[in-house]
């Protein structure tokens, strides 16, 4: 904020100008025309609220998925209880959604599937900046939903289907990462401590109770630290059976090509692992191993499935969904602690997932990945590798868990882009017993297509080979596959490959636009010869109804082996979020003889303010007539969390009672936090008035209290306490994380950091300790006079330049109308200004004095 003196005049010609701007996308107004004017601005002050978008301009900007999309937003108050309404014509200018104003309204194309809505003139209010839309009224018109954050004057985008702006930065976001030199961050990179070994945080957990087996005692730990630079990751468990399992890997993934020297790497995994899923010759293994790629973890094939995964501590679930629609939910960590869902059908183009988390006491988070499949293949001559070892099915520590261990296998993948539109792959799988296993394949792009040809021999020496085929039809995708599998049917191979000789599916999905609505379909028909003999045939459908606050699944199914008559099955699913409460229900039903329901299920959940939580479970069984489920109470005081619950197992009762904490590693001595700390990174970020500037915080410089950050795009409610120290929970490990003080928010606005912002690599578990010295500065108001003879006049449009005792350029900028330039942010010392040829006298800033003033008068141009 300027220092000058207020004067009305001149903030009410920037006002005037500022309205005429955004204005500039109306029709021209006249202020005679039937009082128009008085209408949209009010005839007296008690008034300026009072009509449709009148008054109460906000520019809060435009975020959507932590990214900004436009700097400022026309934004209008409708008054008490009215809400607010967005300009909309600059809201889809910044969506990039093609559009045309009518005598009916606005007539948008969307795209994904491609179609045509209307926003009818009745839906619009006038207003200042133009037409604009009620927040409200959004998601009926639009396939997005916005929510006004007062506190950080952000308006942020949850969108139901795909949006221009959202596919083209996500592309964008790609091809940079392919080709890191070309991303050119905003701030410099903080180098991580170099340190041997570290512990950076943990979480406990423990919990007693009563099951129709007896009683039942468990305990948990979950610790991430470092070891020689990687990220450690190790876990030991106490179940309530008695057993105790435990898990330990180490971890390393960055966005450029250099790890271990030239090889070029981007990740490398060490300890209890997952090896990635070969065609035809291998699926997707866990166990303790050894895996290094030059593909960092956000890489994804194309034209095939991908698999999901992140940590989930315990009493934590995971729901994933895709393009607005749940598609499945877990509650169970799998060896290594980590959520998973695996066999995701990619579709052409854009897809976008996002994993919802809750905790037990309220805590969520979303984590959101995109991949784009069929725009882009392997820049020319790229190469892409991995390769490992991994023991399938034991861990690096105790007993093995599977029923069928695949045991220790080898395994090494190729990958190398022919040209643009072709990109061959090799794959080697071998094991203890048999041949290697060899793929070869072809994929590619033609005529707006997709293909892929592999060919495989098996560890038995059998032959088998695959073409898939895939096409977009307007917004529907089509997809043919035919196998043929070889002899090999041990265990670590994919299901199919396991369990059908041959096989043939085609397969659809897409959306179904109508209106703002695009409605998410699947079918599938499969058609195969059984291993063991026999033929197979499935028939399978869903159909997603998605609406702002709920959404209903449909799926239906039939399956014949042989001549046997088809076996139907449905399930209708609903689900909801309406304020605090998240709903979820289910029921199926099959074909048997006639149609009967088989069972049904209800989950509900509230978060009680941001402390608290409660659950209620039900799920009944038709068969047995058998009703179970139960409630769960959970609630943090402080960094400790207590949880109860009690409900109806099998044929008898359960109760019990949890606790957990976290702890994590402070600059000084190990601190408190509630349990779930682990599982994502954290920030502990300290100011200070750095009054000799180096850097450090001596024992005599004070904190800053009541600092609050901007974090990647968000502004964080969290501030710095009195000793100036805060921390920031809750960013996703991997990608960087840009970290800036925000301004406004500090008391003394003489204080300014000495680096404009850094830029943060953090990992599960770390807690890094960023200190941020804020220097005492000045500022200096140069007014700029044209001299004619006794009069001396503003002089706008003039450029001035600051130079320091030096002579060097500190600092330059333009006058305003008034003549007026001010210089903010200067370090203490002896200025002098310039414009025009005219140089002004020294001015000294300082602690004691941080504020100056001067003018600089220039003559007026001689006649010629």
């Amino acid at each position: 904020m300027s220092r000058r003196t207020f004067r009305p005049l001149h903030w009410l010609s920037l006002l005037l100008c500022a309205a005429g701007l955004l204005g500039a996308g109306a029709a021209p107004v006249r202020a005679q025309e039937d009082g128009l004017f008085d209408r949209l601005f009010g005839s007296d002050p008690a008034a300026e609220r009072a009509g449709p978008a009148s008054d109460g301009l906000a520019l809060p900007a435009l975020f959507a998925d932590g990214r900004l999309i436009a700097d400022a937003i026309p934004l209008h108050d409708l008054g008490a209880g009215g809400g607010a309404c967005v300009a909309i014509l600059p809201l889809l200018e910044a969506l990039e959604l093609a559009h045309d104003e009518t005598g009916e309204g606005i007539a948008l194309t969307l795209p994904e599937p491609r179609r045509s809505v209307t926003i009818p003139a009745a839906a619009l209010l006038p207003s200042p900046s133009g037409d604009c839309l009620p927040l409200a009224g959004v998601p009926t018109h639009l396939p997005l939903s916005l929510t006004h954050d007062t506190v950080s004057q952000c308006l942020v985008i949850a969108p139901t289907a795909a949006l221009p702006v959202l596919m083209r930065l996500a592309r964008e976001e790609r091809q940079a990462r392919l080709r890191p030199e070309t991303l050119r961050p905003a701030f410099p990179l903080l180098p991580r401590p170099d340190r041997r070994a570290e512990l950076w945080s943990a979480d406990f957990g423990a919990g007693a109770g009563i099951a129709p087996q007896g009683r039942q005692l468990s305990a948990s730990l979950l610790a991430s630290g470092a070891l020689f630079g990687m990220a450690g990751r190790a876990s030991v468990a106490l179940g309530g059976d008695g057993r105790i399992t435990a898990g330990l890997a180490f971890t390393e993934a960055r966005d450029t090509p250099d790890l271990l020297g030239p090889l070029g790497a981007r990740s490398i995994a060490l300890g209890d692992i997952a090896a990635p899923a070969q065609p035809l010759i291998a699926d997707a293994l866990s166990g303790r191993g050894l895996v290094i790629s030059s593909r960092a973890p956000w890489r994804a094939d194309l034209v095939d499935t991908i698999t999901l995964s992140g940590p989930l501590p315990a009493g934590w679930e995971a729901e994933l969904w895709h393009e607005e629609r749940l598609v499945a939910v877990t509650r169970t960590p799998d060896a290594a602690g980590q959520w998973l869902f695996g066999d995701i059908p990619v579709r052409i183009g854009e897809n976008r997932w996002a994993v919802r988390l809750y905790g037990p006491n309220g805590e969520t988070d979303e984590q959101v990945f995109t991949r784009l499949v069929g725009t882009e293949m392997n820049p020319e001559n790229e190469v892409g590798f991995s390769f490992g070892v991994v023991d399938g099915g034991r861990p690096l520590i105790g007993e093995t868990l599977a029923g069928e261990p695949a045991g220790p296998t080898a395994f090494a993948s190729l990958d190398w882009g022919m040209t643009p539109d072709v990109t061959a792959r090799l794959d080697l799988r071998a094991g203890l017993e048999g041949k290697p296993a060899v793929a070869l394949g072809l994929n590619g792009a033609l005529g707006g297509g997709l293909w892929a040809v592999t060919g495989a021999r098996d560890r038995a020496g059998g032959l088998g080979g695959a073409i898939r085929l895939a096409r977009r039809f307007g917004a529907q995708d089509l997809t043919v596959d035919l196998a043929r599998h070889g002899t090999d049917d041990s265990p670590g191979l994919p299901p199919l490959v396991r369990e059908f000789a041959s096989v043939m599916t085609l397969a659809g999905q897409g959306r179904i636009g109508l209106g703002r609505l695009s409605l998410p379909w699947q079918a599938r028909f499969q058609s195969g010869a059984l291993r063991r003999g026999g033929q197979r045939e499935i028939i399978a459908t869903r159909a997603v109804l998605p609406m702002a606050d709920w959404q209903a699944n449909l799926a239906l199914g039939a399956v014949r082996e042989g001549t046997t008559p088809w076996i139907g099955t449905a399930a209708l699913g609903l689900t909801a979020r309406h304020g605090d409460w998240r709903l979820r229900s289910g029921v199926t039903a099959s074909d048997r003889a006639g149609w009967r329901v088989d069972g049904a299920s209800l989950s509900a959940a509230r978060r009680l303010g941001a402390q608290g939580n409660v659950a209620l479970d039900l799920d009944w069984e038709a068969q047995s007539g058998r009703i179970g489920g139960g409630v769960t109470f959970a609630r943090t005081f402080g960094p400790l969390g207590l949880s109860a619950s009690a409900g109806r197992e099998g044929d008898g009762w359960r109760a019990g009672i949890g606790l957990t904490l976290g702890l994590f590693r402070g600059p000084d001595r190990w601190r408190t936090a509630p349990a779930g700390i682990t599982r994502s990174g954290a920030i502990m970020a300290e100011l200070f008035v750095d009054e000799d500037g180096d850097g450090t915080r001596d024992p005599a410089e004070a904190g800053v209290a009541e600092g609050r950050f901007i974090v990647g795009a968000a502004l964080r409610r969290e501030a710095t306490d009195a000793a100036g120290r805060v921390l920031i929970g809750g960013i996703a490990p991997g990608p960087a994380t840009d970290l800036e003080v925000q301004m406004a928010s500090l008391s003394d606005f003489t204080l300014r950091p000495a680096r404009a912002g850094d830029r943060i690599t953090l990992r599960p578990g770390e807690v890094r300790h960023v200190p941020i010295g804020l220097r005492p500065t000045g500022s200096i108001e140069v007014q700029v006079l044209l001299v004619a003879g006794d009069e001396r006049t503003p002089r706008s449009g003039v450029p001035v330049i600051l130079r320091d005792a030096q002579g060097g350029e500190a600092a330059r900028a333009v006058t305003d109308f008034d003549g007026y330039v001010l210089f903010e942010g200067l370090a203490f010392g002896t200025f002098r200004a310039e414009a025009a040829g005219q140089v002004g006298s020294p001015l000294t800033v300082s602690r004691e004095v941080p504020d100056a003033r001067t003018r600089l008068l220039i003559p007026a141009a001689k006649p010629r």
